[in-house]
């Protein structure tokens, strides 16, 4: 039981915010595993580092010594042992024996004076591999001046609208698929290069339009003649390792069209690329891959665990991705998946009490239970002895006063006295509002199913997904706090706790939990939340954690009457068979 959490680290400070791996372009090559890249300017070192993990050696040529002194001591203090430096009058003081598989032009300035200066591309040139790449950016491109200025064929180059404005990419698409830029502007799926709602309004206006488009966009190109040892590589096709990956799993991706999304601030999340048939202006296929390989297992967790689902018959492809295929390059886990076609379940839902789609994905997590509740994996005894490790490594990661600590302790306890049967269930893991889509018909589909846990903890999704909602319907109604909008909701009366009560009666009794280990099952599910949540917080920003200080308010208010009361419920609904 427990598998995927009890094999978990849960140190803190391992994935914090803003800690991001850097070129997110680099996903955009023909492979991930290169010899020798060229950088004509000093790049970032979110950057810097990416390219030293892909790379056997990277060059940097630097505007002069200071220059590259500085980057050379800022590989040697990141331990970027294969980077070196050198400086030049036109900065390419590299032998051309030194063939390599990618000249990175760092900085608009560098571009524009590469691009107007046909000698200076022809050294470039002397460099590359026959297959080699040249990638850049700007904020003024156009076809002619990609292919004339790199003698290159302009079917070779690839011209790519880029998102946000500055700072790292984090959206790529080909410049001329206008279906897939409209897909991308319409579903929210870039990234604005300002959090103000008014000019992230006239940025997705400015974007949509042709002509003024122009002048408000940032463009990437990749330059060169890569060759695909089995066909020539058109510019609009998805790069050849994530072809040669779909091609060994029998999933014909050749003559798909593609859009990169690297988003989020966090480590963690995966790197997107959405494929779209030759016709379609929606996805068929999502391929996820992990920026770092730190994170590897749970990627592979979530392809084993919808391999799962599929072979138990639960869940159709409307409502869970079916998984295609599981790979790993240049050391990174790829995974691909159908795309469920659907809308953000937070702007679907009213978030109140009778909104038709916090019911069915109240009920899609109770039947999913039903359908795997299993009482014969473990005992109470075994549960509670689980449990116990995650106590231990939660006592050493955060602190809780003696009575707190005690209460707790307790409430294992209770567990472990239990003579009965204890279910486990299938547990999605992460199923907050912001991981479900609604559907075209209605239905609520779960996505993202890294933390999956096959012989999870019953309630546990529940609770969660049930905190989410509340927290985000007090948001609606003005609560910006998600402390205190799950208090309003969880540990007071509120026009929600009906909802509360019904959903988790119903199940409990469907799938035979007793009524006396809903308690403890409610504040372990916090605990655990606690534990997961230490890896974004830094050591000194531990014990403002949002589920340590839940965890501590719930065990503090523990008797109020709306707690008791949605314990106590239990009690009279299996104790005189009372209806839902």
């Amino acid at each position: 039981m427990l598998e995927t959490t009890l094999s978990t680290s849960f140190s803190p400070g391992t994935n914090i915010k803003g800690q991001v791996a850097g070129a997110n372009w680099s996903f955009l090559l023909p492979c991930l595993e290169l010899d020798r890249t060229v950088c004509i300017g000093a790049p970032p070192l979110t950057t810097l580092t990416t390219l030293s993990r892909l790379n056997r050696e990277v060059i940097v040529t630097c505007r002069n010594a200071r220059q590259a002194q500085a980057v050379h001591a800022l590989g040697q203090k990141n331990n970027l042992a294969n980077v070196h430096t050198t400086s030049s009058r036109d900065h390419l003081a590299v032998s051309s024996s030194s063939s390599a598989d990618l000249v990175l032009i760092v900085g608009w300035r560098n571009t524009r004076r590469f691009s107007r200066n046909r000698a200076l591309m022809a050294d470039i040139q002397r460099l590359l591999k026959p297959e080699g790449l040249i990638y850049f950016e700007s904020t003024w491109l156009s076809s002619d001046q990609v292919g004339d200025g790199r003698n290159h064929d302009p079917g070779s180059s690839q011209l790519l609208w880029l998102t946000p404005l500055t700072g790292e990419m984090q959206t790529a698409v080909p410049l001329q698929d206008v279906s897939i830029i409209d897909y991308f502007l319409r579903h929210r799926l870039y990234t604005p290069s300002a959090n103000v709602p008014i000019l992230d309004k006239v940025e997705r206006f400015l974007n949509s339009h042709a002509f003024f488009g122009r002048f408000s966009r940032r463009y990437g190109a990749l330059v060169g003649q890569e060759v695909d040892s089995q066909q020539q590589r058109r510019p609009h096709q998805p790069p050849r390792y994530l072809r040669q990956i779909a091609r060994a799993a029998n999933v014909d991706i050749d003559h798909h069209r593609w859009a990169l999304s690297a988003r989020g601030r966090y480590n963690s999340r995966k790197v997107l690329f959405f494929l779209f048939e030759e016709a379609s202006s929606s996805p068929e296929y999502i391929v996820k891959i992990t920026r770092d390989s730190a994170f590897n297992a749970r990627l592979e967790n979530e392809y084993h665990a919808l391999t799962l689902l599929r072979q138990k018959g639960l869940g159709g492809p409307e409502t869970l991705p079916q998984p295609l295929f599981l790979d790993c390059h240049g050391g990174l886990a790829i995974v691909g998946e159908t795309v469920i076609d659907g809308v953000p379940f937070r702007r679907r839902t009213t978030g109140t009490a009778d909104d038709p789609y916090g019911r069915v994905a109240i009920e899609w997590l109770t039947d999913l239970s039903i359908a795997t509740a299993d009482s014969t994996m473990a005992t109470a005894s075994k549960v509670a002895e689980e449990l116990w490790q995650l106590f231990v490594r939660f006592l050493e990661t955060y602190c809780l006063t003696l009575e707190q600590t005690v209460f707790l302790a307790e409430q294992i306890d209770i567990i472990r006295r239990h003579l009965g049967t204890f279910p486990l269930v299938f547990q999605h893991g992460d199923p907050g509002t912001w991981n479900l889509m609604v559907t075209s018909g209605g239905e609520v589909a779960f996505l993202d199913w890294e933390a999956a846990e096959p012989h999870g903890m019953p309630l546990w999704d529940l609770f969660y997904f049930l905190r989410s909602y509340c927290t985000w319907a007090a948001r609606k109604q003005g609560t910006r706090d998600s402390l205190k909008g799950f208090a309003q909701h969880f540990l007071a009366e509120s026009s929600l706790t009906p909802l509360l009560i019904k959903a988790i009666r119903r199940y409990s009794r469907q799938i035979g939990l007793p009524p006396r280990l809903i308690e403890p099952l409610f504040y372990t599910c916090w605990m655990h939340r606690a534990l997961k949540q230490a890896t974004r917080l830094s050591p000194a920003r531990l014990e403002k954690g949002h589920y340590v200080n839940l965890l501590r308010l719930c065990i503090d208010r523990r008797n109020t009457p709306e707690l008791d009361r949605l314990f106590q419920t239990y009690k009279s609904a299996f104790g005189d068979g009372g209806s839902d």
